[in-house]
């Protein structure tokens, strides 16, 4: 009875009225931040402008994302003023209540939520301490992890992303100043380009992995027939160890062999005197060893005898 009557009368507790006070100078704050980022704004919508004068469509793709942040941000601003003036009205609701009411979830969330993420407004982590005083941690903690039922906007979320925006998007900035200011504007080699580039930086080396997994791993048997500028597979460091221990076994072994192949050529000299006096020696001696015979004609007359 007592809360309901301080709700009617319009009633608070020094709490509800330290978050009342923090909402109001938010809100001053964030005109403040309005005006700067409008400033931020206007300076980079102006280079893009120059970098389209001078014919320079790639550099101006880039610039254009600093014109999507600007610009998400000052929507971003937009939410939470609303958000703390909603609050700062109900802030007799919010004493009232111990959980927070439906109609004040998405800007309390959104607040909680904002107040990681937007450095222009320190006073966000005071309104996220009270609120978590107020309707419990799991509340708190729900809206920053965007637990499912949490009630925060979606377009808050998508505004405060750190993600780069897309080519889409900022093509669409390019053609807006370029329309507005009467500059001609070429995009079709550019977001090509773009888009090869951004394939390349979210799939590195995607082809070369897939290249190797290809390449087949030369056999024992083939040699001969493997090129010795073909680069070899091994699996681990133990294969590799072991091809290297055989490959130079092979290459002593043939070592070897030639060296026995050309002391056989060449020969030696007192090896060969040897064999040739020892051949000459078992030669038989003319006129000695061989029987003698008789001319013809000798046997002849004696057997006419």
């Amino acid at each position: 009875m007592g809360r309901t009557l301080d709700v009617l009368l319009g009633r608070t507790t020094k709490q509800t009225a330290r978050l009342k006070s923090l909402l109001g100078l938010a809100t001053k704050r964030i005109a403040v931040a309005r005006a700067h980022r409008q400033v931020r704004l206007a300076q980079a919508r102006g280079d893009v402008e120059q970098l389209l004068r001078l014919g320079h469509p790639d550099r101006a793709l880039q610039r254009a994302e600093q014109v999507l942040r600007e610009q998400n941000m000052l929507d971003v601003l937009d939410a939470l003023e609303s958000y703390c003036t909603l609050l700062a009205d109900r802030a007799a609701l919010v004493d009232a209540q111990r959980e927070c009411p439906d109609e004040l979830r998405e800007a309390a969330a959104g607040l909680v939520y904002a107040a990681a993420r937007v450095g222009d407004l320190p006073e966000l982590q005071e309104v996220r301490a009270l609120l978590a005083a107020k309707f419990g941690r799991g509340f708190v903690a729900a809206a920053a992890e965007l637990r499912s039922g949490c009630g925060i906007n979606a377009k808050v979320v998508q505004k405060l992303s750190t993600k780069q925006p897309s080519l889409e998007s900022r093509q669409m900035v390019l053609l807006e100043i370029g329309a507005e200011k009467e500059i001609p504007v070429r995009l079709h080699n550019t977001s090509y380009q773009d888009s090869l580039t951004s394939d390349k930086v979210s799939a590195p080396r995607a082809n070369d992995q897939e290249d190797e997994r290809r390449r087949p791993t030369p056999r024992a048997d083939d040699g001969d027939e493997v090129s010795a500028h073909a680069p070899l597979t091994f699996k681990d460091v133990e294969a590799a160890a072991q091809a290297a221990f055989e490959s130079a076994a092979t290459a002593a072994a043939a070592a070897k062999a030639a060296i026995e192949l050309s002391r056989a050529g060449s020969g030696n000299p007192d090896d060969d005197r040897h064999r040739r006096t020892h051949a000459d020696d078992e030669m038989p001696h003319r006129g000695e060893d061989l029987p003698r015979s008789r001319p013809a004609s000798v046997r002849t007359n004696r057997g006419g005898l």
